[in-house]
């Protein structure tokens, strides 16, 4: 089976990063609404980077469970 092409990859790669800072920041929005307002920040910002990374490694684990 052919591996993935370098453009494929980074196409992933940023639509991991806007679905992760999307989800990190919908958490975070939630929280500040509640009243936390430091806390629902901090956890969009961390979030949206965490969210990104935590996704596109999720993606590429599963991609290679699927050729294996």
């Amino acid at each position: 089976m052919e591996s993935m092409g370098t453009w494929r990859l980074i196409l992933i790669w940023i639509a991991c990063v806007i679905a992760g800072a999307v989800a990190g920041f919908a958490a975070g929005y939630i929280l500040w609404q509640l009243g936390f307002e430091l806390i629902g920040s901090a956890v969009a910002i961390v979030g949206a980077g965490v969210g990104g990374i935590a996704a596109f490694l999720w993606f590429l684990q599963w991609s290679e469970d699927r050729r294996g």
